[in-house]
């Protein structure tokens, strides 16, 4: 797991800090209270690359079939800039399932070795299905979103999407 500053905001997009938010439920003090409040653990898991606790949060029968490596090559080779929460529906404490729809944008980093140099922002848009056991929150499955509700290509004077206040040429593109 890759150190995150404990005090700074939330990878989230959570306005607590890393701290009082997502933390908790990575390190396993605290379980996640609604499908959304798990997603946005699994998002900040990538962050900072808590893949034990990305393949514990895995619905148990769906755990079988992941490769952890490819999960890890996945979370360690790119960097976790931001994500937005379009949409969820159920998946509260009350209810056993829920879905969620984000988008998630990230850089993929430079590979030693490879000829390809896809460095730029990128992002992944997923209606995430989750499901409740035992009062636990997991994930089970996702879609991708269709392209009409995935945001716009990026031009280098907009601003960028990681949150920096900078035009997107300046900081991420």
């Amino acid at each position: 797991m890759k150190p995150l500053n404990a005090q700074a905001p939330c990878p989230c997009g959570q306005t607590a800090s890393f701290a009082s938010c997502c933390q908790p439920v990575i390190q396993g003090l605290r379980h996640a209270e609604s499908a959304e409040q798990l997603m946005r653990s699994r998002y900040s898991a990538h962050a900072c690359a808590a893949l034990d606790y990305l393949m514990a949060s895995w619905w148990p029968e769906q755990r079988a079939e992941i490769n952890p490596a490819d999960v890890a090559h996945w979370v360690e080779g790119s960097d976790w800039l931001r994500l937005d929460v379009l949409k969820t529906e159920a998946g509260q404490h009350h209810d056993c399932e829920g879905w969620v729809e984000f988008i998630a944008y990230y850089r993929k980093r430079p590979q030693p070795l490879s000829s390809s140099h896809s460095e730029g922002l990128e992002s992944h848009a997923e209606r995430s299905y989750f499901r409740k056991l035992d009062e636990r929150w997991y994930f089970v499955d996702g879609v991708d979103l269709p392209p009409s509700s995935q945001p716009k290509k990026l031009g280098r004077n907009d601003p960028c999407p990681c949150g920096s206040g900078k035009k997107f040429k300046r900081c991420c593109g």
